[in-house]
């Protein structure tokens, strides 16, 4: 499924079937993104904290649990 480059990447992608019969153009591969905490198998002590107004912002506490999430179909300006 996931092509393994060597370094770690929380966006992975597959390539779906595509029939010669879909009427839709196909997407080449569909993206998912995984959330750090599958990674983290236990709450380490003192990890580090947002404030709580930042906190709010992101959407949890811990800064290693926060994660970005970017659209992997939206196109870039160059």
């Amino acid at each position: 499924m996931n092509t393994y480059t060597g370094q770690f990447s929380p966006m992975k992608y597959y390539k779906p079937l595509h029939s010669p019969f879909d009427p839709c153009p196909p997407l080449k591969r569909k993206y998912y993104s995984t959330p750090p905490q599958l990674y983290i198998p236990f709450q380490p002590p003192n990890l580090e904290q947002f404030s709580p107004e930042e906190a709010l912002k992101r959407g949890t506490l811990w800064k290693a649990l926060y994660d970005y999430y970017e659209n992997p179909y939206r196109k870039r300006n160059p």
